[in-house]
């Protein structure tokens, strides 16, 4: 009888166990970021070089910058209470409207470095609860197109070398041995 009733026992908690799964579907993080968006009065270009100059100026890691219109970047990483790490990402989407207007489109979500029971350690999205981040970076770029803009880093060109430079600085290349 007992043992009976402990396989009864034993079989219930198996079951239950295999219908609950230890195994959910990834949460849904759609509506966790926060969108702000607007119309400046520059050209693409121009409007490019100053959300790169913006992300730098306020030290932001940029993680991905594309010529057409995106950039990833994230705040530095910050513990609180020394324990759990915090960032915050940002997507930025550039659109050419007209010659001289472009939108631009910041989405930030805050994120946080866990491990949940079945995932490899990695950045979590959270919801984001600060608008005002996003609206710094878009202030930025205004006062930088309003200040006369960004001049886009000029390639180096013969020119910008100096003609009278000594002999003895010049670099000597040597010949490198042959690998059998």
């Amino acid at each position: 009888m007992k043992r009976c009733a402990l396989i009864a026992i034993v079989l219930t908690l198996v079951i239950c166990a295999a219908g609950s799964g230890c195994a959910r579907a990834a949460r849904d993080t759609s509506s966790f970021a926060l969108r702000d968006e607007t119309v400046v009065n520059a050209s693409f270009d121009e409007t490019w070089h100053a959300v790169k100059q913006v992300l730098r100026e306020q030290e932001y890691e940029i993680y991905t910058r594309d010529k057409r219109g995106v950039f990833i970047a994230y705040t530095p990483m910050k513990r609180v209470l020394w324990v759990q790490p915090r960032r915050t990402k940002f997507t930025i989407e550039l659109a050419r409207i007209a010659s001289e207007e472009t939108a631009i489109g910041i989405e930030s979500v805050r994120q946080v470095y866990g491990v949940t029971l079945l995932t490899h350690p990695n950045w979590h999205d959270r919801e984001q609860r600060d608008p005002q981040a996003s609206r710094i970076i878009i202030e930025a770029v205004q006062s930088i197109i309003a200040g006369g803009g960004v001049v886009p880093e000029a390639p180096i060109t013969e020119s910008d070398v100096p003609e009278n430079t000594p002999e003895t600085e010049t670099p000597v290349i040597e010949e490198a041995e042959a690998v059998n």
